[in-house]
């Protein structure tokens, strides 16, 4: 195994359908939200996001695979594939702190990032989308915390 060959298939990353950030949108909320994003493209092996990056933002993955590898008692846990539809950053976004995972492109890229001033200003101009927006990432956190405890 090289250091490209990630672990996850795209058809495992696309059977995860409680990771899609916000499947009952409309076309209509998409563009809002995209017209207070910024796009930003990555190559296949490009850093996205490095732990303890001080940025407050969403990232919305519009197309590509990520790899994400968080920390675990300062060593690296086991690597998780995510992909289009798919949100990360949220962590940061809510509580200002630090960026807590390493997050690699594992293809070509593209994110929609979302700061903590655009999302302000969104919420301004349509604050049901704001609100729509906050619920779905709390699921959204939720889910990942109820995976990350396993089975009861």
């Amino acid at each position: 195994m090289t250091f490209f060959d990630y672990p996850g298939t795209e058809e495992e990353v696309a059977a995860a359908p409680a990771e899609v950030f916000l499947p009952e949108a409309s076309e209509a909320d998409w563009a809002l939200l995209l017209r207070y994003s910024r796009r930003l493209h990555f190559a296949a092996g490009e850093v996205v996001i490095d732990p303890g990056g001080a940025e407050r933002s969403l990232y919305l993955i519009v197309d590509g695979h990520l790899q994400v590898l968080a920390s675990e008692g300062g060593r690296r846990g086991p690597a998780i594939a995510i992909g289009p539809g798919s949100v990360l950053g949220e962590i940061s976004f809510f509580d200002n702190a630090g960026r807590s995972a390493l997050v690699r492109a594992t293809s070509e890229v593209e994110v929609a990032e979302l700061g903590l001033t655009e999302f302000d200003a969104l919420a301004k101009v349509n604050p049901d989308l704001a609100r729509q927006i906050l619920f779905d990432l709390g699921r959204i956190l939720a889910q990942r915390l109820r995976t990350a405890q396993g089975p009861r």
